[in-house]
């Protein structure tokens, strides 16, 4: 995922890590990609020693050097087959911790577990609210707002299904 993310900004711009991080910051990809912005610099290194990314040039600020990454013609051609792959591999992502530790909630107390559900919830709902948010923002900037309005509602209804789950487990602790 994050070569992905990384070789399509740098497809868009050539940019240095800060700025990648930056944007990725403010884009609030991490709500939704698993990408922390720390695994940037360590992709962009990787992507180099594979000649997918190289410097283009160099900045100084202050003490500071920072280069400058773009994209080469083997990066497109990774990127092309990364994007291709994304959408043609069915997606099968679950919360598959959330379902180990759901099968095996019967190790803790009962005011545990339903106190666990409780955050779980609250994480999840303060989730939903960031991303619904977020994307009349991004909807409206993007080049293709339907389909922004499209995978946002799609993000969502997935995590209100994990929700609808998560509160009809605590309403059957609570009532047994």
């Amino acid at each position: 995922m994050i070569r992905l993310i990384v070789l399509g900004m740098l497809a868009k711009q050539s940019m240095h890590g800060y700025d990648l991080i930056q944007q990725l910051e403010k884009d609030r990809v991490d709500l939704w990609s698993n990408v922390l912005p720390g695994s940037i610099y360590h992709a962009l290194r990787q992507l180099a020693k594979e000649g997918c990314v190289q410097i283009r040039d160099t900045e100084r600020s202050g003490n500071k050097t920072r280069a400058v990454y773009e994209i080469t013609p083997q990066g497109t051609e990774l990127l092309l087959g990364l994007i291709a792959e994304a959408m043609s591999v069915p997606s099968t992502e679950f919360p598959s911790a959330l379902y180990a530790a759901l099968f095996m909630m019967g190790r803790l107390p009962k005011k545990e577990v339903i106190r666990c559900l409780e955050q779980q919830i609250a994480g999840l709902e303060h989730k939903i609210a960031l991303w619904n948010k977020g994307e009349p923002g991004k909807a409206e900037l993007s080049g293709n707002p339907r389909l922004v309005r499209q995978v946002f509602a799609n993000g969502v209804a997935h995590m209100e299904l994990d929700l609808q789950l998560l509160k009809q487990i605590k309403q059957d602790l609570e009532e047994s």
